[in-house]
């Protein structure tokens, strides 16, 4: 299972909606492991590795963001996924690099 990424995931967990308060839309949440890597299709967009809080530092604390961290927080303790170490945010610019 991918979704313009190069991963193999676990079995998706359920973890809730999050409500978009401009809409009467609610989205579902899931969160996986990530179980493998492979190589990244060419193309040109940009991909990154980044830790959980270097996302939400570089989209923007805005609301609900700040609710996301907090889900993926928790997600992880349910999945048994150690809190991501910091680290240098690395950019992905070709195939199998980083």
């Amino acid at each position: 299972m991918s979704q313009e990424t190069a991963v193999r995931i676990g079995e998706p967990l359920l973890h809730g909606h999050l409500n978009d308060p401009d809409t009467s839309h609610a989205y579902a949440r899931y969160a996986a492991a990530i179980t493998g890597v492979e190589p990244m299709p060419t193309d040109n967009s940009a991909r990154a590795l980044a830790t959980p809080e270097q996302a939400l530092e570089l989209l923007g604390s805005e609301s609900p963001a700040d609710v996301q961290l907090a889900a993926v927080h928790q997600a992880r303790k349910q999945l048994g996924i150690p809190r991501a170490a910091p680290q240098p945010f690395i950019e992905l610019t070709a195939p199998g690099t980083g």
